[in-house]
């Protein structure tokens, strides 16, 4: 006969692996917190500052001015997932261009057409032909309450998934169900205050100072909610839920 792990392993490598991915998340949430933001912040001000390079100067392969360059298109991509212009500047820069959207330049770009494309910090920021412009990915922007989201989700995952692990790990084992709950509104939580935070212009930690009591609140709602759908039923490890 083949001998299967007991529940009580089980429930202890499922706790193990929980209490790994709560590293991993806080790992990500303190790089998106405390590296990711400052930089996006630090290029998003310094490109909104910069100087026009004075006419004539010549130019070097990094720049903190911003400088205006004639490119010639040689070609372009339009897929799904790869939005791509080929340019030709030399000597001053030539190379390919991502974008985030095919429009409302970038689809009616042809090879031999002439571009100004905007040059900082050695990369094309964006495009313009006949007044109408596209900023590709490279340009930076100010977008720190999206990414304040990002950090603070990562955050309150590692915090779910350690509790969770926990839970596990001493064999009181939860349902999928209750699992998935707490991990939607999570991300809810996270989610829409971000947006918000970005349409109204917000500074960048009211989405933290909402999102993680919006959160807290949620969590203790479904906990309750999921307490009292199980009333009359087998408590604990037999049932798989977790006592109220």
């Amino acid at each position: 006969m083949t001998n299967r792990p007991s529940p009580w392993t089980r429930t202890r490598t499922g706790g193990a692996l929980l209490a790994a991915a709560a590293l991993v998340q806080a790992a990500a949430a303190w790089y998106v917190l405390a590296v990711r933001m400052p930089d996006d912040t630090e290029r998003s001000r310094s490109y909104s500052v910069a100087a026009t390079c004075p006419a004539g100067s010549p130019g070097t392969a990094v720049e903190e001015c911003v400088r205006t360059v004639p490119f010639t298109v040689s070609g372009t991509v339009l897929r799904p997932k790869d939005h791509l212009a080929t340019l030709d500047g030399a000597p001053s820069w030539s190379g390919t261009v991502r974008f985030g959207s095919p429009g409302p330049l970038l689809e009616d770009l042809k090879p031999g057409d002439r571009v100004d494309g905007t040059l900082w910090r050695g990369r094309v920021t964006r495009l313009e032909r006949a007044g109408v412009a596209q900023a590709s990915v490279d340009e930076p922007r100010d977008e720190a309450q999206i990414v304040a989201g990002l950090g603070t989700a990562a955050a309150l995952l590692a915090v779910l998934a350690a509790v969770l692990g926990a839970l596990l790990f001493t064999g009181r084992r939860t349902t999928f169900a209750l699992a998935r709950s707490l991990l939607c509104w999570t991300l809810f939580s996270c989610v829409v205050p971000a947006v918000l935070a970005f349409w109204a212009g917000l500074p960048w930690w009211t989405v933290s100072a909402a999102a993680v009591p919006t959160a807290l609140v949620a969590a203790e709602a479904v906990r309750r909610l999921s307490a009292g759908k199980a009333q009359g039923e087998p408590q604990g490890f037999v049932a798989g839920r977790l006592p109220a």
